[in-house]
């Protein structure tokens, strides 16, 4: 069966109509004038010939002519075609574009170098130096972090203080005990044969009680007003909420402002005393210690527990503690500074009902709840009133012996 034949299909044959040109027209007539043989002519016979020639066929495919065999030949071979008509037979060629880079390279080696003068240069810089943003600050990479005055402080009266070691090691009186006695304005370390193996002067400069956190001066403190350093300018004469630290930092202060030669703290579960000490010596004129009366230390700590209850201006815990602190540091006196003397006895007694009156203030537990004890954040007035009343008793005692 016969292949349908239409639009669209393989059977028809395609056709293909290309444009002719006058360089196809020429080369054509050069074919057929050495088919018929070479025929000498004038020039204008010739152009007759390539006027008349038959008009190029839709069929005809152009074929590349063969050289030349004469001049003449050779000049109608190379003539070149019209411009309208080379157009219409192939596309324009492209224009070749160079890369930006090589059009960049070729301007700035076709342009020559400009110069500036030198006036030009020197206000150009200092245009840019006046609007220009600020330099940042150079950097210092040392490590090393800066100390503050309290820290030099403290660096100072620490070394003050290993100093002193170092001169009682070098003595062999770096772990006798040391005894105070601030009415005499002395202070001394005993060895262990009972005799003073070092003196030094010594001066009250503040204390700070442990249980309250209060720091006082020794020129506010009428107890020890004969024994302590004069007022300080600058200087309060009692401050309240001094922390560990903050009682050092005062002393150390303190210290300064009167010259003093050495630091040194004597603790006691009540509180702790600040010394200035001067004029160390190992060959102190009295080779005995006697230490005085603790009357006026007894007073003066009863004392300061009756007026908080009295005033009624702190909660029962520290009421508590107050009196607990104070019975453990007559127990301590008793067994320490005055142990071998008549004091002794006193003073184990004094601590022992100043712990029974401390029982009687409840603690939140267990046990005040079973025992039927009413828990306050405050004293009641009852429990205050019979505190008070025992705290007068016990001082009353104390004052036959002052």
């Amino acid at each position: 069966m016969p292949k349908p034949r239409g639009r669209g299909t393989s059977a028809e044959p395609r056709r293909t109509v290309k444009a002719s040109s006058g360089s196809a027209r020429a080369r054509r007539h050069g074919k057929a004038v050495e088919r018929g043989g070479a025929k000498a002519g004038p020039p204008a016979a010739l152009r007759d010939g390539q006027e008349r020639g038959a008009p190029a066929s839709s069929r005809a495919r152009p074929r590349k002519a063969k050289g030349a065999t004469s001049l003449v030949e050779a000049a109608v071979a190379k003539r070149p075609a019209a411009p309208g008509k080379r157009a219409a037979a192939e596309p324009p060629a492209a224009p070749r574009m160079r890369p930006p880079r090589a059009r960049a390279g070729e301007q700035a080696s076709a342009a020559p170098p400009k110069r500036r003068p030198r006036n030009a240069k020197a206000k150009s810089g200092a245009d840019d130096a006046e609007f220009s943003p600020p330099r940042p600050p150079e950097l210092d990479w040392d490590d090393t972090p800066s100390e503050s005055a309290e820290e030099v402080l403290a660096q100072r009266w620490a070394a003050r203080g290993e100093e002193l070691f170092q001169q009682l090691e070098g003595h062999g009186a770096a772990l006798h005990e040391y005894r105070a006695d601030l009415k005499e304005g002395r202070f001394v370390w005993i060895a262990p044969s009972g005799r003073v193996s070092a003196e030094a002067s010594a001066r009250l400069l503040c204390s700070w009680s442990c249980a309250t956190s209060v720091l006082v001066m020794a020129w506010a403190d009428p107890l020890a007003s004969g024994a302590g350093i004069e007022r300080i300018d600058g200087m309060p004469a009692e401050q309240d909420g001094i922390d560990e630290q903050g009682a050092w930092q005062i002393a150390m202060r303190a210290a300064d402002a009167c010259n003093a030669a050495y630091l040194y703290r004597v603790s006691s579960p009540q509180a702790w005393y600040f010394l200035a000490l001067d004029g160390l010596t190992f060959s102190p004129k009295r080779t005995s210690f006697h230490p005085g009366a603790p009357v006026c230390l007894v007073l003066r700590a009863i004392g300061e527990v009756r007026e908080a209850i009295a005033s009624r201006a702190e909660p029962a815990d520290v009421v508590r503690d107050r009196i607990s602190a104070l019975s453990d540091s007559l127990f301590h006196q008793a067994r320490y500074a005055y142990r071998d003397t008549d004091w002794v006895a006193r003073l184990d007694r004094t601590g022992s009902c100043l712990s029974h009156l401390a029982k009687r203030i409840p603690r939140a537990g267990f046990s005040a709840i079973a025992a039927g004890q009413r828990i306050d954040e405050w004293l009641e007035r009852e429990l205050a009133v019979e505190l008070i009343n025992a705290l007068s008793l016990i001082e009353d005692e104390w004052s036959l012996f002052g």
